[in-house]
């Protein structure tokens, strides 16, 4: 069923990677802005483990040992999903849980354009400008290239920073 303009149900895209951060960017969604009859969509993206270039002729090492390192990371985002879903059934709320491979940030924009996504929920390790300039920041992506609004739930200190009692 299409949504209805001025229906008050959003579709909210949490996006998750396996660490604290993200874990508590989904707690802080489903315990303070979840609304009845929203849809959630729980996104885990991951790049595939990368091949060696050289010393192979034609570029790729396609031995078993990368073989076995997909699997193994396909098998990890399954359980990281999974790990969701109960987490939802707990709560008595309904999610879809989404899979994509590739850079993380462009498949968090890719999903939210494709789903039709109205808010994207996602957690930060509280880098530094300068660590965020070094690796790269998927939410920092994310703020400047998705056609939402982002709720970024920062690390527990800087509630503490800004003179805020982090509640858990």
């Amino acid at each position: 069923m299409a949504k209805q303009p001025g229906d008050g149900k959003k579709t909210v895209l949490v996006a998750v990677d396996g660490s604290e951060h993200s874990e508590r960017a989904f707690d802080w969604y489903t315990n303070n802005f979840h609304r009845s009859g929203d849809e959630i969509l729980v996104l885990h993206s991951h790049e595939l483990p990368s091949v060696r270039a050289a010393p192979y002729p034609y570029g790729f090492d396609f031995s078993e040992g990368w073989k076995e390192r997909v699997e193994e990371s396909e098998k990890k985002a399954r359980a990281l999903l999974e790990s969701y879903h109960k987490k939802c059934q707990e709560k008595n709320l309904k999610c879809k849980l989404i899979k994509e491979t590739g850079s993380p940030g462009e498949s968090v924009c890719k999903v939210v354009k494709e789903r039709n996504v109205d808010h994207l929920v996602m957690g930060s390790r509280g880098l530094g400008t300068v660590s965020r300039a070094l690796v790269g920041s998927v939410s920092d992506y994310c703020l400047h290239h998705a056609s939402v609004p982002v709720s970024v739930v920062p690390p527990p200190d800087r509630f503490q920073h800004h003179g805020f009692v982090n509640k858990k």
